[in-house]
């Protein structure tokens, strides 16, 4: 199935503004996390980026971002399954103050 993914200013530098994910049916968000990141450690490994803030997850948790499936936030985010056709948002937290 295809997962459409708008990253947030944050990974553009990395790996562009959107991208379409295919995805084999029944991927929980948590799993779709996990590729997004291999993508984004290695586009930073090979323009020498660190991505230590710019991954979606760290460890087993969101690491400073919020993530919309379809516009919204859905309870139990990160077990949410996936359908064809979702579009996923990131949006990082930083403040300035």
């Amino acid at each position: 199935m295809k997962i459409k993914v708008n990253y947030d200013f944050t990974h553009c530098e990395l790996v562009g503004a959107t991208d379409i994910l295919e995805v084999a049916d029944g991927t929980k968000l948590r799993e779709l996390l996990r590729i997004i990141d291999a993508g984004i450690i290695e586009a930073g490994r090979n323009k020498g980026i660190d991505t230590t803030y710019k991954t979606s997850m760290a460890g087993d948790q969101l690491n400073a971002c919020m993530v919309f499936i379809n516009g919204s936030a859905p309870g139990n985010m990160l077990d949410k399954e996936l359908h064809d056709g979702d579009t996923i948002e990131f949006v990082y937290g930083f403040c300035g103050g």
